[in-house]
């Protein structure tokens, strides 16, 4: 009996041992079947059964979605929101002349009217919702920051109308659903990447969304047909103007312009003359115009030498290549002025993995197409790299921000690989890559929806940033903490002794606190170290409450230069 029962049981383990081996086998080739009925007909089929449009609308849609918690966002009263919107004296008193001075000249440093303008307009409609007087009252943060969302949005549906357009030169073989499939993605990527989470989810962002939209928008009607006409090449020019006065770094676009008439659309040169002949001449005249506003810009120019510039410029470009492709990490400050850059010694080494790329693009024959988006995206980061001094290089010359319209460069690059290259891998990869983006991106918009989140999170990344310890400090006074802002905004002049503006605001704290004396010292500093109509009124109102006419009257001499408005 024993015997018998373990025959049984030695055939039918032999037995159970070959039929799961059958069964492996079965399962092996059914997936492999599968696969391949997947790669040669459903996904396929999906992709030609799809219209275009609807992969442009879905992607705009999902973009819609995810910004649209940032509707519910606040003012940042102490990162530009305030002096440019909620704060601003021409929108606080709206009138016809307030609007004009927008055009009239720079503001605060900044020569962008279209922006400004668009803030008026939703100052009105905020007032208007909430049965206010338009010209004055309080404000409404979610109509501003509906205002990026909708900018963004709009850009999504651009990137894929242009990417479209693109990507059907570059792959003349492919189907109009691989098309349309990689061009969703392209624009997906450039969407729903994490670096463009501080243009849209901050208010004073809308100069970078609208600057891209617009730019996005002339390149679309530039090339949307085979040759241009005057019509387009006026509603173009139309736009680009637009773009440049939303945000002067749209000067970029007459380079982006040429790069894709010569390839992929194959412009003639009388043709490249004529069009964008007249684009470099505006952004040229713009740059001038708009180079002298910025005054403080004067403050980076001694950071480096004038012969390390380009190396300055090399350094961000490599920066924003790895963000690109690794987006963690990320901050509201990276601390990278030129001259910590130059001590931390990135200057030496960062420009290698630009170049590096650039260099395997151009050597290998199969990879030369793929140096147009490279080309585009190294153009249109072009006027923030650092060659040109200004302001906010004082405290980094990169920020997510100058990143927004440049994405579009390895978007494109992302969606010629999918038009090219017949492989269902390739885009379930490529549809991996985006979801990943959109995961991060999620993870990162609740660090905006607070400022002291903000400068919090920005301390984590990069604990040097004095902008970001300043700013905390000011956030912790506006919420009535003055003592323990006071002793935080000690930290900031010890690490930057050379700060006019954190000696004045240290002054403001000191003089809340009872401590007058100490005040009315630390202001002269901050006057002594760069006088501004903000520190010079400040002195003024303190020597006066404390009975120093002279005093008072000097502070007033030094405030005669500039006008009302003239800064802070």
């Amino acid at each position: 009996m024993s015997f018998m029962a373990g025959l049984w049981l030695f055939a039918g383990r032999r037995f159970g041992e070959q039929k799961g081996r059958q069964g492996k086998a079965i399962l092996q080739e059914g997936w492999i079947s599968g696969w391949n009925l997947c790669e040669k007909g459903a996904v396929k089929g999906l992709m030609q059964r799809t219209p275009g449009w609807a992969l442009g609308l879905l992607t705009a849609g999902v973009t819609l979605v995810v910004f649209l918690p940032t509707l519910r966002f606040p003012f940042f009263p102490f990162w530009d929101d305030d002096i440019h919107v909620h704060a601003n004296p021409h929108l606080a008193d709206l009138t016809w002349a307030g609007l004009g001075a927008f055009w009239a000249g720079p503001y605060q440093q900044l020569y962008v009217p279209l922006t400004y303008s668009v803030w008026a307009g939703l100052a009105v409609l905020s007032r208007w919702a909430d049965g206010l007087p338009l010209s004055s009252g309080a404000l409404n943060a979610g109509w501003f920051h509906g205002a990026n969302v909708a900018a963004h949005t709009a850009s999504a549906l651009l990137a894929f109308v242009l990417l479209r357009r693109i990507t059907t030169r570059f792959a003349p073989g492919a189907s109009v659903g691989r098309i349309s499939a990689g061009s969703a993605l392209g624009a997906a990527f450039f969407a729903l990447h994490p670096l463009q989470v501080e243009p849209v989810a901050w208010i004073s962002g809308l100069r970078d969304v609208l600057g891209g939209c617009f730019g996005l928008a002339s390149l679309v009607v530039l090339f949307g047909a085979e040759r241009p006409t005057r019509t387009r090449v006026l509603a173009a020019t139309l736009l680009y103007v637009a773009s440049l006065a939303a945000k002067p770094a749209g000067v970029a676009l007459p380079l982006v312009a040429g790069i894709l008439a010569v390839l992929p659309f194959r412009w003639k040169a009388r043709q490249m003359v004529a069009v964008l002949g007249p684009w470099l001449l505006i952004g040229l005249l713009w740059v001038f115009l708009t180079s002298r506003a910025q005054w403080a810009a004067e403050l980076a120019v001694g950071l480096v030498p004038l012969g390390m510039r380009p190396l300055v410029a090399g350094d961000a470009l490599g920066f924003y290549l790895i963000k690109t492709l690794v987006p963690v990490g990320l901050a509201a400050d990276y601390g990278r002025s030129p001259d910590a850059a130059l001590a931390a010694g990135w200057l030496w080494w960062m420009w290698l993995p630009p170049a590096a790329l650039g260099g395997v693009l151009a050597a290998v024959r199969p990879l030369r197409v793929y140096l147009v988006p490279f080309l585009v995206f190294s153009a249109a980061l072009l006027p923030t790299l650092g060659l040109m001094p200004f302001n906010f290089q004082v405290v980094s010359t990169v920020a997510d921000r100058y990143a927004y319209f440049a994405l579009f460069g390895p978007a494109l690059a992302l969606a010629m690989i999918v038009a090219r290259t017949r492989r269902t891998w390739v885009l379930a990869l490529a549809g991996a890559w985006v979801l990943v983006l959109l995961a991060l991106t999620v993870q990162r918009l609740p660090v905006w929806s607070e400022d002291l989140k903000l400068f919090a999170a920005t301390l984590a990344t990069n604990p040097g940033s004095w902008k970001a310890k300043h700013n905390y400090a000011s956030a912790l006074d506006d919420r009535g903490r003055t003592a323990e802002a006071a002793e935080r905004m000690r930290e900031v002049i010890a690490r930057r002794p050379d700060s006019a503006e954190a000696y004045n605001d240290l002054g403001v704290m000191e003089w809340k606190l009872g401590r007058r004396p100490e005040a009315v010292a630390l202001m002269r500093r901050s006057v002594m170290l760069r006088a501004t109509p903000g520190s010079a009124r400040n002195l003024a109102v303190m020597e006066e409450e404390l009975g120093h006419a002279a005093g008072r009257n000097e502070a007033l001499q030094i405030l005669q230069p500039w006008p009302k408005d003239g800064g802070n």
